[in-house]
């Protein structure tokens, strides 16, 4: 049994085990303080009968008694005398049996007359009287010389006085009476009553206050479980988060590394098949000019022939290297503005193609991060070629927007459209680059386009958060 009650206080709350124990302490408490102010009530109630008693007989010995000096046996005047008082007076309703003792535990008086002259050991609350003190105690009349009392009633007020001598002060007697318990007893038991209700009420209002105090101290103990338990979600959130970016940085690093691979393949093919075959031409006719005119059988006409062919193709290739090196390269980004850059990519196309382009540019931030106009001036310019490529002269808009901590980027042609799907498995590496650009940044990349309808290219950018909010 004790094991399952442990067992079933254990799976109670921290604040409901808390409030159990204070309930049980507060009652362990109620029930001792409330037994202590009831003997204290009562021993208070007696104790002042008693020295009231103890005044009014005193007073009466004082006037009826003064010339009896104790020892013997009261005489018969003396005996009529505390008669008239204590037996036949209107103290009989209050005091319903009255004892005069001597010295040595002899009964000299009584309202009964039976018990005169008998005697009794000395003891108990006789004794400390006989030594100069007022006694008094609720009595059950279970003694040897309250046989009598025992008879007629089940509980009395017994109180002793002693009587001391008028003419050199010492105790020549002890006055024992006895009280109703009717109205002491009453009075007493209202007395307990309202202590206990004020104990009770005591021990209802520190339990509800303790209560209240446990409640809020809880309830914000719950609150900051639940907000540690929030953090803790979003910190695990962060933590996915990083993960999975971290993992998108290696399958991006990956990507790009092969595909910078592929752009230099292609960078090499493009000098092979280009410049360096015109300048091979060149060269070949430098031979052949060279043999011609070391055996002077050329006319004059085909040597001028020669020589424009060797000049066209020298500048063919000279072309050719120069458009090569200026798309590897992007002099002075720098020290342009996000806004500058995007104007610039635009403004370098517009100028290639000869085809006017709208732009768009809102609430964009200066100072953005070199990586992040590199990626910008990249996305624009290959978007915007790409569109002239495949349908020139379509028109074409470019938005470059920033929405508090995120930068979007749109190029929109009303083209002829393609097959993402499709463009994707045919290694064209102008959507590749853009979309690992966009990845390596920890942005999003998406491409809106079927065959006839026009392509939207879509690029959302984080900013770093101390400069998005500069704004």
């Amino acid at each position: 049994m004790s094991i399952a009650l442990k067992k079933s206080f254990s799976r109670l709350s921290f604040s409901r085990q808390f409030m159990l124990a204070i309930a049980a302490v507060l009652l362990v408490g109620m029930a001792v303080i409330g037994n202590w102010l009831e003997r204290q009530i009562e021993s208070s109630e007696v104790h002042r009968a008693a020295a009231i008693s103890a005044v009014y007989v005193e007073s009466i010995f004082a006037a009826q008694l003064h010339e009896w000096s104790g020892g013997e046996v009261v005489d018969s005047e003396t005996h009529a005398v505390l008669d008239r008082v204590f037996a036949q007076g209107p103290l009989q309703r209050e005091v319903l049996r009255f004892k005069l003792w001597d010295t040595n535990g002899r009964i000299v008086y009584s309202s009964d007359d039976e018990q005169i002259g008998k005697s009794f050991p000395l003891g108990g609350q006789l004794a400390a009287a006989l030594a100069g003190t007022v006694q008094a105690r609720i009595s059950d009349l279970d003694e040897a010389d309250n046989q009598p009392e025992h008879l007629h009633w089940p509980q009395l007020l017994e109180v002793y006085v002693p009587i001391r001598s008028a003419t050199h002060g010492r105790i020549i007697a002890v006055a024992e009476f006895y009280l109703s318990m009717e109205n002491l007893g009453r009075d007493i038991r209202t007395a307990q009553q309202h202590s206990w209700l004020l104990v009770v009420a005591a021990t209802a209002a520190i339990y509800l206050l303790l209560l209240s105090l446990v409640r809020r101290a809880n309830d914000t103990i719950l609150d900051q479980q639940r907000d540690l338990r929030h953090q803790l979600d979003q910190l695990r959130a962060a933590l996915d988060e990083n993960d999975r970016m971290r993992e998108q940085l290696r399958e991006a690093g990956a990507s790009t590394t092969a595909l910078n691979e592929e752009f230099l393949h292609r960078v090499a093919a493009d000098l092979h098949d280009g410049p360096a075959q015109a300048i091979a031409f060149a060269l070949m006719r430098f031979d052949e000019l060279g043999e011609v005119y070391c055996g002077a059988t050329v006319s004059q006409g085909d040597a001028a022939q020669d020589l424009r062919a060797i000049r066209e193709a020298l500048n063919s290739s000279l072309r050719d290297v120069r458009n090569i090196a200026s798309g590897l390269a992007i002099p002075g980004i720098a020290e342009l503005s996000l806004a500058d850059t995007a104007r610039r990519a635009v403004r370098d196309f517009e100028r290639m193609s000869r085809q006017t382009v709208e732009v768009e540019i809102v609430d964009v931030q200066d100072d953005a991060p070199l990586a992040i106009k590199i990626a910008v001036y990249r996305l624009l310019q290959e978007s915007l070629a790409n569109g002239w490529r495949h349908s020139p002269g379509a028109a074409t808009r470019v938005s470059v927007q920033q929405n508090d901590a995120q930068l979007v980027v749109e190029v929109v042609d009303q083209g002829a459209g393609f097959d993402p799907h499709a463009a994707a498995m045919s290694g064209r590496l102008g959507l590749a680059f853009m979309r690992e650009r966009v990845r390596l940044l920890g942005g999003i990349f998406e491409i809106d386009s079927t065959p006839g309808s026009g392509t939207c290219i879509r690029a959302r950018l984080p900013l770093p958060v101390e400069e998005a909010t500069h704004a």
